[in-house]
């Protein structure tokens, strides 16, 4: 009897260790995120990304330029990586370009070129020698000259930020402005107040790392 009992005790040990320890990787999965809900990131539901949007995921923020294969400072869908199943990976590999190429011969048709609605939208402008093809160096070409272009667009939406977060008109963003209208810099607003004098100026933004 006394064998029995003493059996009886190892299991019930085991089986307590053995829920100590799951609970214990649960809550372990639980605070580093492993099942966390992902947070929504195309936030204006405008079938892209931006470099703002972007920030709510630091390691989505830290791929950014690499994923941004057109360089117009947003991620659409073919450029963001895909988790799980066909595709995955940052879109199959350089926004989606080589998977893309069906045949795998180094080059893009425009027929190929339908499953990336940016270079569909812009095939006829990137194929520099207009042999119905796009290559790794037109797309290069191309999106250096269209980089002032972009730039200016860039310039002219954080312009339009700014204005729309500088509620009283002065010129300059206060701390409850920014957390108010700009979110995702409040963290950060400290750092970018160099002069500490408890304002955001376009010249402290416009110089501060990107975001």
């Amino acid at each position: 009897m006394k064998q029995r009992n003493s059996l009886s005790a190892v299991l019930a040990v085991a089986i307590a260790a053995i829920v100590t320890a799951g609970t214990a990787l649960a809550a372990t999965q639980a605070s580093d995120g492993t099942h966390a809900p992902r947070p929504k990131l195309d936030v204006n539901d405008d079938g892209v990304v931006d470099r703002n949007e972007a920030a709510a995921s630091p390691r989505l923020a830290a791929k950014f330029d690499q994923l941004d294969v057109n360089k117009d400072g947003k991620l659409d869908r073919s450029e963001r990586p895909h988790h799980g199943g066909k595709g995955r990976g940052h879109g199959g590999g350089m926004g989606g370009l080589i998977d893309a190429d069906k045949d795998g011969d180094g080059r893009i048709s425009k027929t190929e070129a339908s499953s990336l609605p940016w270079l569909t939208k812009s095939f006829d402008q990137v194929d520099g020698n207009r042999d119905g093809y796009v290559v790794r160096s037109e797309l290069r070409s191309y999106h250096e000259k269209m980089r002032p272009q972009r730039e200016a667009e860039r310039a002219k939406q954080a312009e339009e930020r700014f204005a729309a977060a500088d509620l009283n008109h002065d010129g300059k963003l206060s701390k409850l402005e920014v957390s108010e209208n700009m979110p995702r810099l409040s963290k950060g607003f400290a750092f970018m107040d160099e002069d500490r004098d408890g304002y955001l100026t376009r010249d402290d933004l416009k110089h501060s790392p990107r975001h």
